[in-house]
């Protein structure tokens, strides 16, 4: 009667301590988050997901930014309401595109700018937990407990990762859908329950409305029924028998897909829902066409949106998308070079660079125990658990070779699914490795989740700029990427507090671009001014102005504003003095008479 009592009470134990383990993770990766979001002011992009989320909560429409599906933008509106805003049509007509008047929306609104931008940020870390908890699940339940801390560590701890949950975007977002439909999908093909389909056509179908690389995994649900056809046991003679290929799997992709298609379609219905079809033909229209599409496309997609305005307004933001990504937008930096298209070697450096020595030991490990079940002799994977590593890694590599094939270089956190993907396989191929081991395999997972923790360190308060040893840390790294590696105009308020501090901030010319105004903190600093030439005296200038001053500038001030930012930017680098660093983007220089 004692043994089974103690067993029981050993695994209650045991799971008592992974639940506990499992939750300090979480609340550090929490933890860490929080400590850059406080002080960060808003990124490029955030008030306009906002806006465009309000639009589609709030009054039903779409006119601005179709080329970010609304899912988590919708969160972020959500997350607002407790402000009590005017909602977007209130400030402005929702009868044409309000492309840059969403600035009246931000700033002339019952609370202040920052203050929008901070609650509509509240439900983005959540995503990073949920996605390190179904990490941890997943893996768990091929690998083992401590595999699965291994796995939900080396991500909910990565800079990149605690960098971008803080933000109002998609790219953490995407990093979870493609790891949950993955997982689906391997679930669904190993037994015949419609249940499980039907799961994962709701989690493909919000993919898609989540980010629209998620169309990179239509092969992966259409697919899963013939997944057992490279299941280890059809390939070693003597192992495991593999799944059937039967008609019930096949019928379930196809239900599947249907609702995916069905949840994009209701998604979209409720974000159009007040908008009149002619409006949303016309809001095709201009998106495209102010993404240069050929006219035919613009026609085509137009024709769609006559014929079912949400299909169509979901394949127009697609097709916008496909032609940023062939065509570019503006112009990419990279190692010191400025391109409007694709640098071949630009997302492999930014993976290699931006990974942390944890994450690249992981994969190394994983590689050489992967090796060693090649040889001879070795034992086999067990099918269900061959198939759920090897999809991961088919998905990660398409998705990879997806993005070095874009013009469209504007940053590391694009391969956040890649990231997410890699860990599930790898953390599992070392737990099987080490399954007989588990004090080895227990001290390979702290040492590795302690790492990526010890990696967070130096960069605490700009994670977005972290750049492992490879590339020289984050002073290297500079070297070599710009954009939302760097700058994302998320250190304005940082400087605020060093101006502040010094008593700078009516004697310094703030050179920078974010998601506010320039002199949205500093109300009193100096702006360049384009009929005024520039002089002696102190600038801050962020690592974009720096890097792409001159077509950034270009596309949002004239050509007079960027010509006068490349010149300032080449004289203070001849002969300038850097006397302070902000955050992990702005350079105060002083420049001499």
């Amino acid at each position: 009667m004692d043994a089974p009592l103690t067993r029981r009470g050993g695994r209650a134990a045991s799971v008592l301590l992974e639940a506990t383990l499992l939750a300090l993770l979480l609340a550090f990766s929490a933890a860490a988050v929080r400590l850059h979001q406080r002080d960060d002011s808003p990124t490029f992009d955030e008030a306009v997901h906002l806006f465009s989320g309000a639009e589609a909560l709030e009054d039903g429409s779409g006119w601005l930014n179709p080329e970010h599906p609304p899912l988590l933008k919708l969160a972020g509106a959500l997350a607002l309401r407790p402000l009590r805003l005017a909602t977007p049509c209130r400030v402005m007509p929702c009868t044409a595109s309000p492309f840059n008047g969403y600035l009246r929306w931000l700033y002339a609104n019952s609370a202040p700018a920052h203050r929008i931008v901070a609650e509509g940020r509240r439900p983005f870390p959540w995503i990073l937990l949920l996605l390190a908890v179904v990490l941890h699940l997943g893996v768990r339940r091929l690998a083992g407990p401590a595999a699965g801390l291994l796995a939900a560590g080396v991500v909910a701890l990565d800079p990149g990762f605690v960098a971008h949950a803080a933000y109002v975007h998609t790219d953490v977002g995407a990093a979870f859908a493609f790891l949950l439909v993955v997982l689906l999908a391997v679930r669904a093909a190993s037994g015949t329950t419609l249940v499980r389909w039907l799961l994962l056509g709701v989690a493909f179908g919000l993919a898609l409305v989540t980010k629209f690389s998620a169309v990179l995994l239509l092969p992966v649900v259409a697919v899963a029924p013939f997944l057992a056809l490279v299941s280890t046991g059809r390939l070693r003679p003597g192992g495991p028998p593999p799944w059937r290929v039967t008609r019930d799997r096949v019928l379930g992709a196809l239900v599947a897909l249907a609702v995916a298609a069905g949840v994009v379609y209701a998604v979209k219905a409720f974000v159009l829902r007040r908008m009149p079809a002619e409006a949303v033909e016309a809001s095709v229209r201009s998106y495209l066409e102010s993404r240069e599409a050929r006219p035919a496309e613009v026609e085509a997609h137009v024709l769609v949106a006559r014929l079912s305005p949400p299909l169509g307004h979901w394949l127009g933001g697609l097709k916008g998308v496909l032609v940023l990504s062939e065509r570019g937008r503006g112009a990419n930096w990279f190692h010191g070079e400025t391109s409007e298209r694709a640098f071949p070697l630009y997302f492999p450096a930014a993976f290699l660079f931006k990974s942390t020595p944890s994450f690249l030991a992981l994969l190394l490990v994983a590689l050489a125990a992967g090796l060693a079940r090649l040889r001879p002799r070795a034992p086999a994977l067990p099918p269900r658990t061959a198939i759920a590593v090897l999809l991961p890694l088919l998905v990660a590599a398409g998705y990879f070779a997806s993005s070095m094939r874009s013009s469209f270089n504007i940053g590391a956190r694009h391969l956040l699914p890649v990231w997410a993907l890699l860990a599930f396989s790898a953390a599992v191929v070392v737990g099987r490795s080490l399954a007989a081991r588990p004090r080895v395999l227990a001290g390979v997972a702290l040492v590795l989740v302690a790492g990526t923790g010890l990696s967070l360190v130096p960069s605490r308060n700009a994670p977005i700029a972290y750049f492992n040893l490879l590339a020289g840390g984050p002073e290297g790294g500079r070297r070599w990427f710009s954009d939302s590696n760097v700058d994302w105009g998320q250190d304005l308020y940082r400087l605020h507090l060093l101006l502040a501090e010094r008593g700078w901030e009516e004697t310094t010319t703030v050179v920078a671009y974010g998601g506010v105004a320039t002199n949205y903190y500093s109300r009193s600093c100096r702006l360049l001014d384009p009929a005024v030439p520039f002089g002696p005296g102190r600038y801050a200038v962020s690592h974009m102005m720096e890097t792409l001053g001159y077509p950034f500038t270009k596309g949002i001030e004239g050509e007079a504003g960027a010509r006068q930012v490349e010149a300032l930017v080449r004289a203070l680098k001849e002969r300038g003095r850097r006397i302070a660093f902000v955050g992990g983007s702005i350079t105060v220089w002083e420049l001499p008479g």
